[in-house]
């Protein structure tokens, strides 16, 4: 069976049908702008929907370790969709830091065991509660 050719006029018809059902999807917010904040010391992503989002640079794997200078140095990934620092060969997807992504697995768990360690006011009023209460509840299996 021979599929049926079609006219430039339908080929054309076809395009501009795509190309609108296109503009139509909404897409994700993408980021258009990133800096470093050297007073609070934090890296600042701009997306192009005017939302902000902000980083402390000791939260980033690698980065804590740069000078105030080299951090400056961050860009943008030409698509948008990462940051980098090209001389520290460092890379973070947006995506990633915006769901609280800061480095490696082992990074991660680092970060959280300095939360764990964490003595705050508010932690050690806790701890008497539980403590009052019997403390931490055994595990169960």
């Amino acid at each position: 069976m021979m599929a049926a050719e079609l006219t430039q006029t339908e080929i054309d018809n076809q395009i501009d049908a795509a190309i609108a059902r296109s503009s139509e999807q909404i897409s994700e917010p993408k980021a258009c702008e990133v800096i470093y904040n050297r007073e609070s010391r934090k890296i600042v992503i701009h997306f192009d929907n005017d939302c902000t989002f902000e980083c402390p640079v000791s939260l980033l794997q690698g980065v804590s370790n740069l000078t105030d200078d080299e951090i400056a140095q961050v860009e943008l990934t030409p698509a948008g969709w990462g940051i980098t620092w090209s001389e520290a060969d460092l890379d973070f997807g947006v995506n990633e830091l915006v769901q609280g992504v800061f480095g490696t697995k082992a990074w991660m768990k680092e970060i959280a065991a300095k939360g764990g360690r964490s003595r705050s006011e508010k932690k050690q009023a806790a701890s008497r509660i539980n403590g009052a209460k019997g403390g931490r509840p055994k595990k169960v299996g």
